[in-house]
This record gives structure tokens, sequence and C-alpha cells, in this order.
């Protein structure tokens, strides 16, 4: 995969002039590419690795291809092959409403393919980026069994439920960090700002002063004196630990260990990783693919490498001749209740809807889970600020109640 800059003269006579990811490392395979179907190429040159993404901000902006387009993508399809449309001229036709300079880009590009010969799922394959495993292998089985509309349909709600997951997801971490951020620059402003000086004029009329302002004194010395350099190190560290967990193995085990045992962020990671595991799978199985094949896919897609670690394990047990339900609880891989589910589909014969319903559960165990936090870190905060208010507002009105006696004898 490379991106190139090029002009050339289309069949038509157009003069087209692009920047775009090809799915080629090197010019001249390129360069016949882009000469098909009549075009003459006149220019073309290969950016370099780190130059790649800037050419492609200049050429798209910062828009990205989403997973909600992607799923109406999808779904377009799939009504446009029901009715026996061919999946060439459905192409064409979804393209024609597609706003999405990307992903247009990328349609044209299969367009093309297609019309030399290629499968869509071959035409696809050449997108990795754009279209994961998941939906690659869905798309081949789709084709080979003839039930590429249902197959199209099928990867479009899927693609919807992986959104609502990951959009839970996001909501639910980014909420309490919301507020964490707004208590820490309430903290820090009041400190840094304001206790100095209504203090500073309590000592300039020497009124005496009570402990609690001296205890607010001694937090304003150290807000002032090390906030900045606690900030630089904060950021330091952080930019350390996220190289660390780039280039060391254990550093990333340590870190994604650590996340999935973090109060509240836990339970968090641990609903939204089994939802898009058993979405994956009942998926995947249900489509006809291998329950090997499934979990490869699926360790591929994990993120955390704690569960990628147990995902492989599953697959070393079911290697070994143990079922899909038991090697998962040997792994512990998912939860109990999503264990015995699996177990269940399994002997009944109907894995697949097993999966499809603990995925259900667990999307909405998510959504809950995000109500319940907004509900209950609002009170949290409110007794926090409140708390906060009160040590500063008693550290403050003493000296002056002190200063109103001395007034009043």
């Amino acid at each position: 995969m490379g991106v190139y800059y090029y002009k050339r003269l289309t069949a038509q006579g157009a003069l087209e002039k692009k920047t775009a990811a090809l799915p080629f490392d090197e010019p001249e395979a390129a360069h016949r590419y882009l000469e098909r179907h009549g075009a003459t190429v006149l220019t073309i040159r290969q950016f370099p690795r780190w130059v790649g993404p800037l050419a492609l901000l200049s050429e798209y902006g910062f828009s990205q291809i989403r997973r909600p387009e992607l799923a109406e993508m999808f779904n377009n399809l799939a009504m446009m092959l029901g009715s026996g449309i061919t999946v060439l001229a459905a192409l064409q036709e979804v393209r024609e409403d597609m706003k999405n300079r990307r992903l247009l880009g990328v349609v044209n590009f299969m367009i093309s393919d297609i019309s030399t010969g290629q499968t869509f799922s071959e035409a696809a394959r050449r997108h990795p980026k754009v279209f994961s495993n998941i939906i690659l292998s869905m798309i081949q089985i789709g084709e080979e069994t003839g039930r590429l509309d249902q197959m199209l349909k099928n990867i479009s709600d899927h693609l919807n439920h992986v959104e609502q997951i990951i959009s839970d997801t996001k909501r639910a971490l980014i909420y309490p960090g919301f507020l964490f951020f707004v208590v820490t620059g309430a903290v820090v402003f009041w400190f840094w700002y304001v206790v100095p000086q209504i203090v500073g004029l309590f000592q300039d009329i020497g009124v005496q002063l009570p402990l609690i302002t001296k205890v607010l004194i001694f937090i304003s010395d150290i807000v002032q004196n090390y906030f900045l350099w606690a900030l630089g190190g904060g950021i330091l560290i952080g930019f350390l630990l996220v190289l660390a967990r780039r280039t060391i193995y254990k550093v990333r085990y340590g870190t994604d260990w650590s996340l999935l045992h973090l109060p509240i962020l836990a339970k968090i990671l641990h609903t939204s990783t089994i939802a898009r595991v058993s979405e994956n799978l009942g998926i995947l199985i249900g489509a006809g693919v291998t329950v090997l094949r499934t979990l490869e896919i699926i360790t591929e897609s994990l993120q955390n490498v704690v569960y990628k670690e147990r995902m492989q394990r599953v697959q070393d047990e079911i290697k070994l001749g143990n079922t899909l339900a038991t090697s998962m609880r040997r792994a512990r891989a998912l939860h109990p209740f999503a264990i015995r589910m699996i177990g269940v589909g399994e002997e009944t014969g109907r894995l697949e809807e097993q999966t499809a319903y603990v995925a259900t559960q667990y999307r909405e165990r998510l959504s809950n889970l995000v109500q319940t936090l907004s509900k209950s870190l609002e009170p949290a905060l409110l007794v926090i600020m409140g708390l906060f208010f009160a040590l500063i507002v008693a550290g403050l009105l003493l000296p002056i109640y002190d200063l109103i006696n001395r007034i009043g004898v």
C-alpha cells in the first residue's frame, strides 16, 4: 500500500489530478493499474511513507470513513442485489449519492477492479484499512454461497451494533474524564489565583490566621511552586509510557492489565469487550466461518493484549479437542454468564442465536452503565465541589470574623 500523486487522461479525454492510496508498493504496478480502461498516465509520483498521511490530508481533509457510512453503503448494496441488480451496477448506483470523498475513491477503485473481472471480495480485499477481516470474510462467504445480498445486510447490522458499542464505551470513558478535568481546573484556579489574593490581604492587615487558613496557604504555595513542574512531569511520563507501550510488550501488558482492574473503568472495558467478542462470534459463525478462523479474526481485532492472550489460549484449547465453552472457561476469556450461554448454544445447536443474545445483553448493559454513570457521578461531583468550597469559605471567613471582632472591640 502506497500513497501516490498522479495525473492521467481518462478514456473520455478528461484530465484527472489526484492523490490517492493505492494497493501497490511499486510505482510501476500503480502505473499499470491506473492505465486500465484506456486511460493514459501523464505523471505519477509516490510519496515517502511518512509523507503519505499528510498528502492524503491535503487531498481529503480531516474526513474519515465512519462505520455508519459503511453500514449505509452495505445496506443499500444489499437491497439492490436483492432486487436482481449486478454488483457492478449496484456500486455505480451507490456512488452517485456518496458524499465522503475517501469512501468515494475506494468505491471507484472497486468499480474499476470489478469491471476488469475481479470479484467483489477481491476488489474489497485491496482496501484492508477500510474493510476489516470480519467484513472481508463475510463478503467472500456470501459470494461462495450465493447469499451475498443477505451477507451485506448482516454486515450493515453488524457495523451498526459495533458503532453502538464503541459509541457507548467512549461516552462512558469521556464523561468521568471530563468531570475530573473540570474539578482539577477549578481547584488549580482557586489555589493558584484566588486564595493568594485574599490571604495576602489578611497578612497585610495583620489578622491572626487560624489553622484551616494556614492549610489553604500551604496548599496554595504547593500549587504555585510545583504545579507546572508536576504538569510537565505528567506529560513527559505519559509520552514515555505511550512510547514504551509501543515498543515493550511487558509494559503494554501491564498497563492493559491495570486498566482492567481500575474502579469504574474496569467494568466499562469488560462489558464493552464482551459485547464486541460475542457480536463478532455470532456474525462470523452464523456466516459459516469455522470456529478457529472466527477466533483468529476476533483475536486480531482486539486492542487489549490481556484479552488477546486469553483468546489465543481459547484457540489452543480448541485444538486440543475441547468445546468452545470449555475452552473459554479454562482461559477465563469472558464472564461466566456469557460462557454459560455459549455452552447452551453449543449443546442445542443454536450457537449463533445464543451469541447474538449475549451481544444484545451486553450492549444493553453498556448502555445502562453509561446512563448510571451520568446519574451517579453528577451528585458525587456536587458533593466533592461542595466540600472543597466549604473548606475554602471556612478558611477565608474565619479571619474576616476575627477582624470584625477586633473592630468591635
